[in-house]
């Protein structure tokens, strides 16, 4: 099953700035075919690939309930990760998608503001 139209706004950002609490932050929003779906980041547990600069996520989609009533239109739906103070700093970030077939997200270059 399918139900992404398209991936917009997808941001990573590791902020350096002094005095930060220097989060990293990732967030964006999956566009739907339709409405009652859900979308939600969380990371990857086990092995996350071979690259220790790469930082995997698991984009989880859930579709409407059998039987519920949805709307017939493109629906936003907006998704935040985060962590303080990451303990490896990520050059990059990946997505998996956990719960339909379709296609992630583009791999995500990460900001360092400093």
């Amino acid at each position: 099953m399918r139900g992404v139209h398209a991936y917009e706004d997808f941001y990573a950002s590791h902020d350096h700035m002094p005095g930060s609490d220097r989060a990293l932050r990732v967030s964006g929003s999956v566009i739907f075919v339709n409405g009652g779906w859900s979308a939600s980041l969380k990371g990857t547990e086990g092995n996350s690939g071979i690259n220790p600069k790469m930082l995997s996520l698991d984009l989880v989609l859930e579709p409407p309930a059998n039987g519920s009533a949805v709307t017939d239109a493109l629906t936003p739906c907006a998704v935040e990760w985060s962590i303080d103070n990451p303990p490896i700093d990520y050059e990059q970030v990946e997505f998996r998608i956990v719960g339909t077939e379709d296609e992630p997200p583009p791999v995500l270059d990460i900001e360092h503001p400093e």
